[in-house]
């Protein structure tokens, strides 16, 4: 199945279901995937590690605080060794969608130059997966014994309610400053969000997948805003001397950052419109009239039907 929930699917054998997923994805990825290609692998793998996290945050307070901060410590420790192998293949996308849709602005040679200073050579460096996955297997065989402690339904709408808040937070905090570090942090609280809602959507129906489109909506702008402020970051670097305009470069940057930012903060507005009291009262039920429509027969079972048929009339 896919990375959400099942709609009539119990929420403790969801998080059993879904975790072995994600974590075997991961493994597949660095095993068997790395062969094929390389950056591919590494992205589809840090994105499963990331969802895996996601689901630990949702659940929350169900999970016994060791067995989660464990597993937390291990998935966060995982992402970050594979995170440099991909910087330079970021920044090189970064610099195509900038030439794409500043095209005739300035010379094409000015973007191919700049690319030149980060594409990595002969397809780029190997990723450290060797230890990647013995982490991501020990998470993986940490899963199989998890057991929750308390009732999941609770903890899974607290735990969506808290990505929530912490979100709203952030998006006050990056709508005052702007500064990349707050919009970044914003970025993180958003996906988090967005990913749990994707977990919930089946169940809770079209309130929360709409949500959750914005939410995903969202995440993109921050990620794309994010990678240009990054790529402007290194271009200031002595490295960085190359016998183009890149002042008229980062301009160019400052311009689409302006853009992206503006329409985030729009979205973010409608996205956090809502006070976490009443986001937290409206996905609860939605959950549960989700709940109670998959435990309704969805039509009346044949044999019953006839006899019905079959019944004597009286008058």
């Amino acid at each position: 199945m896919s990375y959400k929930f099942g709609p009539d699917e119990p929420l403790d054998q969801a998080l059993g279901r879904i975790s072995h997923e994600q974590l075997d994805r991961a493994i597949d990825e660095l095993t068997k995937g790395i062969k094929r290609n390389p950056v591919r692998a590494v992205h589809t793998a840090r994105k499963a590690i990331k969802k895996e996290r996601s689901l630990l945050r949702l659940y929350g307070e169900a999970l016994p605080a060791a067995q989660r901060r464990r597993a937390n410590r291990e998935l966060r420790t995982t992402a970050r060794s594979l995170s440099g192998t991909r910087d330079a293949d970021v920044m090189v996308a970064t610099i195509d969608q900038l030439s794409e849709r500043f095209v005739g602005q300035l010379p094409a040679t000015t973007f191919e130059a700049l690319r030149s200073k980060f594409a990595a050579p002969n397809g780029g460096g190997s990723a450290p997966t060797g230890q990647a996955v013995e982490g991501l297997r020990a998470v993986r065989s940490q899963a199989a014994s998890w057991t929750l402690k308390r009732d999941e339904f609770k903890a899974v709408v607290k735990g969506v309610t808290r990505s929530y808040r912490r979100g709203r937070k952030a998006f006050a905090r990056a709508q005052a400053s702007r500064s990349m570090e707050d919009l970044h942090a914003w970025r993180k609280r958003v996906k988090d969000l967005w990913y749990q809602e994707r977990l919930l959507a089946p169940l809770a129906g079209p309130a929360v997948r709409g949500h959750a489109k914005d939410a995903h909506t969202l995440a993109d702008l921050l990620g794309d805003d994010h990678d240009l402020g990054v790529l402007e970051e290194q271009m200031t670097s002595p490295a960085m001397a190359l016998p183009v305009d890149l002042d008229a470069v980062r301009g160019l940057i400052g311009h689409r950052r302006d853009e992206l930012q503006t329409e985030a903060m729009h979205v973010g507005r409608r996205l956090y419109a809502e006070s976490p009291k009443a986001f937290r009262r409206r996905t609860s039920r939605s959950l549960r009239a989700g709940q109670a429509s998959a435990a309704a027969p969805r039509e009346r079972d044949p044999a019953e039907l006839a006899a019905l048929t079959r019944a004597p009339v009286h008058s």
